[in-house]
């Protein structure tokens, strides 16, 4: 099963990337982390060890930025099992290319984050096998 796991510091970015996520069939009840700490000390102690996770990932956010999530997630056991995409408002060119060099990024979007965005993540050939009909 994949989980899907919004982080994002912004009330309102987080509200409505729950229901495109939702809607679209990524899955119908994502967990959301406003805080990337407590992300990861659920990444880390609450997580099933049987799930995948997509993690909706913003770059930008007190405390945590988005890269330094990264770094802590590449240290844990069975970090290939996490996903992510960067969800952000970043548009620097500089950040698209760390993303594209990061084996756990499978995407990148520019918010806000719309239903096509979330057809083309099923289409990815990760995350495919988790919406083929059975």
């Amino acid at each position: 099963m994949l989980r899907t796991i919004i982080i994002d510091d912004d009330d309102i970015v987080t509200f409505l990337q729950k229901k495109i996520v939702s809607k679209s069939g990524l899955d119908t009840d994502p967990l959301v982390f406003k805080d990337a700490h407590k992300a990861l000390e659920f990444l880390e102690h609450e997580a099933s060890q049987e799930e995948e996770y997509l993690i909706m990932l913003d770059i930008n956010m007190p405390g945590m930025s988005g890269w330094e999530f990264l770094d802590h997630v590449k240290k844990l056991p069975s970090d290939e099992r996490l996903h992510v995409v960067m969800a952000t408002s970043s548009i620097d060119r500089k950040d698209k290319r760390e993303a594209a060099n990061d084996p756990h990024v499978v995407d990148f979007i520019e918010k806000p984050l719309s239903a096509r965005h979330c057809e083309k993540l099923k289409g990815i050939s990760k995350l495919a096998p988790y919406f083929q009909l059975s």
